[in-house]
């Protein structure tokens, strides 16, 4: 489930409905409280939609979150919810390769230096094949 929600946040981004990966950030939120990939790209597109304060309040939140996050411990069980979403979301070919780019701009215009390294890092992820290391634009 959560990797069809990352692919239909996507999807959203690519077509640029703004209003629908909102709502899709949002529904991801409420399954999975602190997922950073839902916050920031709830908190992009509430900037490009022009609700500025909301964003800086929503990317400062996920900051705070990625800060004080303790390293992910996997239990029997399997692994934690929004450590799939990360995993979904920076997996090469992820439709939000762009929007890691943005996002690592955005942190960067706020003054969040590290966490806009490492939206970036998730930006080469999406692009990078692992296996061969070749490149794909996004």
């Amino acid at each position: 489930m959560i990797t069809a929600l990352i692919d239909l946040l996507g999807a959203y981004y690519q077509a640029g409905d703004l209003r629908q990966m909102e709502a899709i950030a949002r529904s991801i939120l409420r399954a999975i409280p602190d997922d950073i990939v839902a916050l920031q790209f709830l908190a992009l597109a509430l900037h490009e939609r022009g609700r500025i304060m909301d964003a800086y309040l929503v990317l400062r939140r996920a900051v705070e979150r990625q800060e004080c996050q303790a390293p992910a411990r996997y239990v029997s069980t399997g692994e934690p919810a929004a450590a799939a979403s990360y995993r979904a979301a920076t997996r090469f070919g992820s439709r939000l390769a762009g929007g890691w780019r943005r996002i690592s701009w955005l942190m960067n215009q706020y003054g969040f230096k590290r966490p806009a390294a490492r939206a970036l890092q998730a930006a080469l992820a999406a692009t990078t094949d692992r296996r061969t290391g070749s490149r794909r634009e996004a």
